[in-house]
C-alpha cells in the first residue's frame, strides 16, 4: 500500500482515485460488471479514507498556525435544509455546484469541516467522465446542512498549500 507522507501527495493519491472511480462509473474500459464494482468499492473506501485523513491533518494544522486560512471556494453550501431538501439534492444534483439556489460558497476549512462531520447515511455524490462531487449532509446544532464538495476543486485547493507531512492524530 502506497504511504501518504504529505498533504500533495495525499491530494495526488485522491485525484488519481477520482478517476478510477469516474472511469469505473461510466464505465470508460467497458469492464465487466463484478470488476466495475470492485474498483467502484475499493476506489471509494480509500478515498473517504484519505479525505478524513486530510480533513483532521489540514484543519489542525490551520488551528495551531502551521498553515494560513485561504477563503478559496471548493464547492456550496446551504447551511440550513430539510429532509425533503436533502433528498432531492443527494437524488437530483448535477453539476456545477455554484449558483444554486439557496447554497453560498464553500471554503477549504469548511469543506474539511463538513468532511469531517458528515452523516454518511445522508450521502452520495455525482461522477461522469470530468466531475467527481461529494454531496454531504450533517448537522449542526438543530440546522441541517447540505454541503457539495467538489474533489478537483478541493485538490487543486490542497496543493496550493504549503506542503507538510500528514499529522494523524
Amino acid at each position: 500500500m502506497w504511504k501518504r507522507r504529505t498533504f500533495h501527495e495525499c491530494a495526488e493519491e485522491l485525484e488519481v482515485l477520482s478517476q478510477d472511480f469516474r472511469d469505473a462509473y461510466v464505465n470508460k474500459s467497458k469492464l465487466e460488471q463484478q470488476i466495475q464494482e470492485k474498483i467502484l468499492q475499493e476506489a471509494s473506501e480509500r478515498g473517504i479514507e484519505i479525505l478524513r485523513v486530510l480533513a483532521l491533518s489540514i484543519r489542525s494544522e490551520q488551528d495551531f498556525g502551521g498553515i494560513p486560512s485561504i477563503r478559496t471556494t471548493v464547492g456550496a453550501l446551504k447551511r440550513s435544509a430539510n429532509t425533503s431538501e436533502v433528498l432531492s439534492t443527494l437524488n437530483s444534483y448535477r453539476p456545477p455546484y455554484d449558483g444554486r439556489t439557496g447554497f453560498e460558497p464553500l471554503s477549504l476549512r469548511e469543506a474539511l469541516n463538513k468532511i469531517a462531520h458528515a452523516n454518511p447515511y445522508r450521502a452520495g455524490f455525482f461522477a461522469d467522465s470530468a466531475v467527481h462531487d461529494l454531496i454531504l449532509s450533517g448537522n449542526h446544532g438543530s440546522n441541517t446542512w447540505i454541503a457539495i464538495v467538489s474533489i478537483a476543486d478541493l485538490c487543486r485547493v490542497i496543493k496550493s498549500l504549503p506542503d507538510q507531512n500528514v499529522q494523524l492524530v
